[in-house]
């Protein structure tokens, strides 16, 4: 058979994406006729996962604070404008385009003694260090140009950071429910970096301080003292899996082929959709609780609720993925957080914002399937590439993946920021009765239409526990004649 790349000539017998197709076709087949894992099937002890789990604690201290927390503290205090901020996040993304699979790209194909993927995150780590103190203990005040720099360092040094993390952890866990598990304790270790950093308003609440510089200065000192430690620890006692074949290939068939994959060009399309929409709500939060609801007290605490029931609901969204699916599961948690924005939310009036605390509660329990699950299925994605090009290709694939989590927040950051302005809205200045009604609907109704969408496309997605369980089995069957080869 012809190999998928041109100039391939290692022998490795490719597959045809009709014949891949057989893998993730027979619709016929349910989630309960998934067979166990395929013998042999990498997997490793819940004692190492949590190890893994661990650089998801620093990486939430970057994504968290600045979804959430950065453009209110640099609109408020910093005094660059609601519509700076929103085109520079925009802007600072576009090296993206270009950055994040190139750092895949050159992770895949890198030989060190510490590993591949280990050595980008011992690359990353000080630059990502360097970026948390640049953005959330701004130098200049005022300058969109060092909003626009800062951004760029941060995000430069978690794509080196974060990109060959999530790579690793494909490759330590093979099986369908087994990266179920990994993505479990990946997202708790996350959601726990965003309970401690959702604590620090909550903390420093309690001393008179609302989101200004001394609270974005703790936050700084945590990815300060996390970053380099969790990478320690993780790549101190977690193996990296040996490279079993490396190849070369032409850089731009290495991206066309990318979106030759059904099954990755319709997890990636849901994932942009869905996470603008989750972009325009967390844009918009803090707002609505204190200038909306009037009582800025509450932020801190309201933050704090929603991401220990997040953390709590971990467990139930795992239960639930084992019975419909992680694709289901992530569709129906998108659903439920699109029922409670657009027909809950709107019914709250200023001054009730210890309600709106109790029902940030339950968005925290429908929102955690739709946080957590999807980092399971880039694994059975890649795994379904890897069946069809012979070569597996992580590096390149969490690298576009990682380009598409940050523009899309960016991208609705950058949106709604103007839009809000546009709208009248002044962040803790003078608003009327219009610029607030505005800020309500656009954080109520804002992410409805993108969680629909987003929801309704992700129960097409063809590959199942059964579906995964065949393409790990013909992964298999290769690598074993490849071995009686030699």
């Amino acid at each position: 058979m012809k190999p998928f790349w041109p100039g391939a000539h290692d022998g490795v017998p490719r597959m045809s994406v009709s014949e891949a197709s057989v893998a993730i076709g027979d619709a016929e087949h349910s989630i309960a006729d998934a067979q166990p894992a395929p013998p042999g099937a990498r997997e490793i002890s819940n004692g190492k996962l949590a190890i893994y789990a661990l650089p998801s604690i620093p990486l939430a201290f970057l994504f968290y604070p600045a979804a959430i927390l950065m453009p209110a503290f640099y609109a408020r205090e910093i005094g660059v404008s609601l519509a700076a901020v929103g085109g520079i996040l925009l802007l600072s993304r576009a090296a993206d385009v270009v950055l994040d699979p190139m750092i895949g790209r050159w992770s895949d194909m890198t030989q060190s003694r510490f590993g591949r993927r280990k050595l980008w995150m011992m690359i990353g780590t000080p630059i990502l260090m360097l970026g948390g103190l640049l953005l959330y203990v701004p130098l200049v005040s005022g300058a969109a140009w060092y909003l626009l720099l800062a951004s760029f360092v941060i995000y430069a040094g978690g794509s080196c950071y974060g990109l060959s993390y999530s790579a690793w952890g494909t490759e330590i866990v093979e099986t369908y429910h087994g990266r179920s598990r990994l993505a479990a304790f990946r997202e708790t270790a996350g959601v726990v970096g965003s309970i401690l950093s959702a604590a620090i308003p909550a903390i420093t609440g309690l001393y008179g301080h609302t989101v200004d510089r001394f609270t974005m200065s703790i936050v700084a000192a945590m990815i300060i003292v996390t970053v380099p430690l969790a990478m320690i620890i993780a790549t101190t006692f977690v193996e990296e899996p040996p490279v079993t074949r490396r190849i070369a290939v032409p850089w731009l068939p290495s991206i066309k082929g990318l979106f030759a994959n059904r099954p990755f060009r319709l997890f990636c399309f849901c994932y942009v959709i869905f996470t603008l929409g989750g972009s325009i709500a967390s844009a918009t939060l803090v707002f609505f609780m204190s200038d909306y609801l009037g009582q800025p007290a509450i932020v801190g605490p309201g933050l704090f609720t929603v991401t220990i029931m997040t953390l709590a609901a971990v467990p139930f969204w795992l239960w639930v993925s084992r019975r419909i699916g992680k694709h289901a599961a992530t569709a129906t948690s998108l659903l439920l957080s699109m029922l409670l924005y657009g027909g809950v939310t709107p019914l709250l009036h200023a001054g009730q914002g210890w309600y709106y605390v109790g029902l940030l509660a339950v968005m925290g329990v429908t929102s955690s399937g739709f946080i957590t699950l999807p980092l399971g299925m880039i694994g059975d994605i890649i795994d379904y590439d890897t069946l069809v090009h012979g070569q597996p290709r992580g590096g390149i694939y969490w690298g576009v993946w990682s380009f598409a989590q940050k523009v899309a927040p960016a991208a609705g950051i950058g949106i709604t920021l103007p839009f809000l302005q546009w709208l009248g809205f002044h962040p803790g200045g003078h608003n009327d009765h219009a610029a607030l009604e505005a800020l309500k609907y656009v954080y109520c109704f804002g992410p409805v239409p993108f969680y629909v969408l987003g929801g309704v496309l992700l129960y097409w997605f063809p590959i199942t526990a059964r579906r995964h369980g065949i393409i790990r089995r013909r992964l298999q069957q290769r690598e074993a004649r490849q071995s009686a080869k030699h």
